[in-house]
């Protein structure tokens, strides 16, 4: 079966996520990815207003629903407050570098909670986002594989906003780098958007823009889970004062009894950003999840049989009509960008909360 077509042609998948590749040799640096999906107040980071944008993939454009950028707290019968030996610039949402004043500064995804589609909001998927977005330091509870980067590079002077993946850094203290090479035939590079934060810290995009973010799944960056996002875009986000975080770490939400350590009820992080794009069907029933012998899209119909059908290989695959059209119905249309209709269901919609957090970013 091909993994990923055309644009993923070559790649494997490696038990994980969605369809991993050997990186070719480039520079880069940290991994990304963070999960506890759930709704409720900002923190101090505030929430931003959420935009609607026009535009699309090979036609006219709609505006886009997006999700509430906010995570609720949990609830907790103690004090996850960070201690004094954890070190950190930022302690309100753990960030590693000081940004106050800067005119450009760099912040990295510290919690990603998908809401859509709802096959990848919960079970193992989200279970994998969830490891891997947090950092690893133990003295700060966070205990992440910090395999998922997602960065976000702010240039107030020009009025941009840089966006893309990273490859895992040793030490996250010395910086991230954006990717900028070939996975599997794929150009994995980050994008860049015109956006400056108001006086208040808030932000948005209204035009979304192709992006592919790699996962990682080792330390060393040798081999990556690619997501191919169509018309991403920030909907909204809110800046801190200082410029270290959008949104913060939930101290009080978190349980000491579980040892601080996130989970979907007491997520890691308040939100105060949110994110959305789609992703085909097509590309969806390339991807290949050993794990499950399944396909990403067969995942996508949540079980239901009248949509998937098993392929030569034994895999769980998305059904297809004659003219090879995949038969289940998504939620939204790639050709106008927007809400599916009754003549165009061939993708979904990708959307969630995300918090972030000031990194050295080193481009």
């Amino acid at each position: 079966m091909r993994h990923l077509v055309s644009l993923f042609s070559g790649l494997c998948f490696a038990s994980l996520l969605i369809a991993c590749g050997s990186s070719s040799s480039g520079s880069g640096s940290a991994g990304s990815g963070g999960s506890s999906s759930s709704t409720g107040g900002p923190g101090t980071g505030g929430s931003g207003t959420g935009g609607s944008h026009t535009g699309g993939s090979g036609g006219g454009g709609a505006s886009a629903s997006s999700t509430s950028n906010t995570t609720s707290t949990g609830t907790s019968s103690g004090d996850c407050s960070l201690k004094a030996s954890c070190t950190v610039a930022d302690k309100a949402c753990v960030g590693l570098v000081d940004n106050t004043a800067q005119s450009k500064f760099g912040l990295r995804m510290s919690e990603l909670d998908l809401s859509k589609p709802a096959a990848l909001a919960s079970g193992v998927i989200a279970q994998v986002v969830a490891s891997a977005v947090p950092l690893h330091v133990p003295a700060c509870n966070q205990n992440g594989t910090a395999t998922f980067s997602w960065l976000l590079q702010f240039d107030t002077t020009a009025g941009t906003l840089k966006t893309g993946g990273a490859k895992p850094a040793a030490d996250a203290t010395t910086g991230f780098s954006f990717v900028d090479e070939m996975i599997g035939g794929a150009h994995i590079q980050p994008v860049t958007f015109t956006a400056k934060p108001d006086a208040s810290g808030t932000f948005s995009i209204i035009t979304g823009m192709d992006l592919t973010i790699p996962v990682y799944l080792d330390a060393s960056g040798s081999m990556a889970v690619v997501l191919p996002i169509h018309e991403a875009r920030f909907t909204s986000g809110t800046l801190s004062s200082n410029q270290n975080c959008i949104g913060v770490y939930n101290s009080t939400g978190l349980d000491p009894a579980n040892s601080c350590v996130p989970d979907p009820t007491h997520p890691g992080f308040i939100t105060a950003g949110t994110v959305d794009g789609y992703i085909t069907l097509a590309e969806a029933d390339s991807v290949v999840v050993d794990k499950v012998s399944s396909s990403l899209c067969a995942i996508l119909t949540n079980g239901n049989g009248t949509y998937t059908t098993t392929n030569a290989q034994g895999i769980s695959v998305c059904k297809r009509d004659s003219n090879n059209a995949i038969l289940l119905p998504g939620d939204w249309c790639a050709s106008t960008n927007a809400a599916a209709t009754s003549g165009c269901t061939d993708a979904v919609q990708l959307a969630g909360n995300f918090a972030a957090s000031s990194v050295k970013i080193l481009d």
